[in-house]
């Protein structure tokens, strides 16, 4: 085995000899959305046996920092090895072709990895090493081709171990050849999945959050899934035992970033970027415990250096296990785009400090952002309107943000003295901002010039009247000059128009001008009483309108709640007399705009789908269709 892996390795460009004679397998057991709150960290909420035991064959690691407090950002920069700001991967959800199932035309940010930078799963699998993604997910800000990076892909994305557990992951690698793997957990997104089991009263409420249920409902909703996300590392470690690989295996487990709650996710204080990590396997003496700072772009270069395999030059990060590594000065973790919300902030970590520089001042950090929805953020933004947050809690969600923090982390592990203005801490602040300047002098640090417009464009359409931020105007600008010159189309219908929708938009990208109302239109019901609205948006007089009724008036429905329902004795949504009234009257005004007007029927449904549709009302329902339409003179297109 060692012989072809060296012989692949020079055939990769590659001319080290030092690969192992025995190759260690590589397994991440890569955590979503989990802050630290294990029993092998000092917590004493649950118990979480499975981690504890795996950090204790190994290290465990009390400074582990990531590269971006979001996944996209902080997956891209940790597969490569090197800063997501050094290689213009940095903006959360960016360089995508289609983003949820919606297309985004030819002028999307088509963002490439500099010619010779390759992923780490394509560097092992040149030195030949089996590679899987157990869950699936990459979440790369760049263009990629999954299949030149893995083996083995689950058929269904989503989270793992259960691909891991029942085997297949390495059940198509050859004898002898090693892996490089990842399983994904959910972690902090598990939902319901993780049962709700600890006590709501007896969590801790950290001095920067309003002590409130809702805010407790969330803590606790994270220990839940954290006990579950326990028994997942549980079932991957006895899998690898199971199967045999487990004395070879070496393990890296750890997190992407912080949990979803405000402060936490997507920013770089301690709850964002200050995550577990463990590395446990061969040549890992048990019991071990670090607090050197490691950074998570580290975590690549000493994969490859445990195989043998020579580190590339674009890595920016150190090989940590390595005999006589010297530790970092300090990590940097920096945010930018998330999702719609423009920002940029900048962490440097040193021994004892957090030094954080904020560019955007003229904006606070609860600015309009995904989390707007939730009733936690409704809960803070009254509580804020009010006057009922304290001096602490309104650092974060204050109107203002300061231009520089300075946290001592060894007195104020809650980051909630800026010392940024004591004299005291001068030389700190100044040394701090050296650091700074002086690495995004060195890396070229891309997050310091605004986005392409590209991006900005492609954010547009990705999130639409959502992107709120002024940088957003000369792209909104271009958009909307872009919109004058085109056919305009609408399309009207429920989950089948949703459906094709995306590929409608792709394939007419920069001929027409695709527009559907938000969510389903569902039945004649809704269509009836919307219809208005709909042939008004983005200022009406369309070209054409592709529209379709008929799946769900014909479901039936509990005749007092009108919700969905199993049983054939209920009624249909809109039984066939108010189908065609309500259908004739739809048409009617869709043709009296002026458009061309073609319907889509209604598709067969199959026995048994739920909610309870007979077999064949889609035939009686698109016989009225058709007579209404005939009458109207419109033209129907026949699924």
């Amino acid at each position: 085995m060692k012989k072809t892996l060296t012989f692949l390795l020079v055939l990769a460009g590659f001319t080290s000899p030092a690969v192992p004679a025995d190759p260690p397998n590589i397994l991440w057991i890569y955590l979503e959305d989990v802050s630290g709150w294990f029993g092998c960290y000092g917590d004493e909420i649950i118990e979480t046996p499975n981690i504890d035991a795996l950090a204790a064959s190994g290290i465990r690691f009390d400074r582990f920092y990531t590269s971006a407090g979001v996944c996209s950002a902080m997956r891209s920069s940790t597969i490569v090895g090197a800063m997501q700001t050094s290689l213009g991967i940095h903006n959360h959800r960016s360089g995508r072709a289609t983003f949820r199932g919606k297309g985004m035309g030819l002028g999307f940010d088509d963002i490439r990895l500099p010619q010779g930078v390759k992923t780490l799963p394509e560097i092992f699998r040149a030195a030949g090493y089996h590679t899987f993604n157990e869950g699936g997910k990459d979440d790369y800000n760049f263009a990629f081709d999954a299949k030149r990076l893995y083996d083995f892909l689950p058929k269904k994305r989503g989270w793992g171990p259960k691909a891991l557990v029942a085997g297949q992951c390495w059940a198509g690698k050859k004898d002898g050849q090693p892996f490089f793997g990842q399983v994904q957990l959910g972690g902090g997104k598990l939902g319901k999945r993780a049962p709700k089991v600890v006590d709501r009263s007896k969590v801790p409420v950290p001095p920067y959050y309003p002590d409130t249920d809702l805010v407790r409902e969330e803590i606790a909703h994270h220990y839940d899934c954290l006990l579950k996300t326990d028994e997942q590392v549980g079932e991957v470690i006895a899998a690898l035992k199971r199967d045999g690989h487990f004395e070879n295996t070496l393990i890296f487990c750890f997190s992407d970033h912080g949990y979803k709650l405000h402060r936490h996710k997507q920013f770089l204080y301690e709850g964002g970027i200050h995550m577990p990590l463990m590395v446990a396997g061969p040549s890992i003496s048990a019991g071990q415990v670090r607090a050197d700072l490691i950074s998570s772009i580290d975590i690549a270069p000493a994969c490859l250096a445990a195989a043998g395999i020579p580190i590339p030059p674009h890595m920016e990060g150190s090989d940590f296990l390595v005999d006589g590594y010297s530790p970092r000065a300090f990590v940097v973790s920096a945010r930018d785009r998330c999702d719609y919300t423009i920002e940029r902030i900048r962490a440097v970590v040193t021994p004892r400090y957090k030094y954080l520089r904020n560019y955007l001042t003229d904006r606070p950090f609860m600015q309009p952002s995904y989390k707007d929805g939730w009733p936690v953020s409704k809960e803070f933004r009254k509580m804020m309107a009010a006057g009922e947050m304290n001096e602490t809690q309104l650092i974060f969600f204050g109107p203002k943000k300061q231009l520089e923090e300075l946290y001592d982390l060894t007195s104020d592990p809650h980051e909630i003295h800026n010392l940024a203005g004591d004299p005291k801490h001068r030389k700190a602040l100044e040394q701090h901002r050296r650091m700074l300047a002086g690495w995004i002098e060195r890396t070229g640090d891309r997050g310091q010039k605004p986005e392409s417009n590209a991006g900005l464009l492609a954010a547009l359409k990705r999130w639409g009247d959502k992107c709120v931020n002024p940088e957003y105007a000369a792209a909104r600008a271009q958009v909307a000059e872009e919109r004058t010159k085109l056919p305009r189309v609408l399309i009207l219908g429920d989950s089948i128009s949703m459906g094709y929708t995306p590929i409608v938009r792709n394939f007419l990208d920069q001929k027409a001008w695709v527009v559907r109302p938000r969510g389903n239109c569902a039945g004649t019901n809704k269509g009836i009483k919307h219809v208005d609205n709909w042939l008004a948006l983005e200022g009406g007089k369309w070209d054409v309108i592709w529209f379709n009724f008929g799946l769900h008036d014909l479901k039936r429905v509990h005749p007092k709640t009108g919700a969905n329902s199993m049983n054939p004795a209920h009624p249909r949504q809109a039984e066939p007399d108010r189908y065609e009234g309500q259908l004739r009257a739809i048409a009617k005004k869709l043709a009296a705009s002026g458009a061309k007007v073609v319907f889509c029927t209604t598709t067969p449904v199959p026995e048994g789908v739920r909610p309870y549709r007979d077999t064949g009302d889609p035939q009686r329902y698109n016989a009225i269709a058709r007579r209404i339409m005939d009458e109207l003179g419109i033209q129907m297109h026949d699924l």
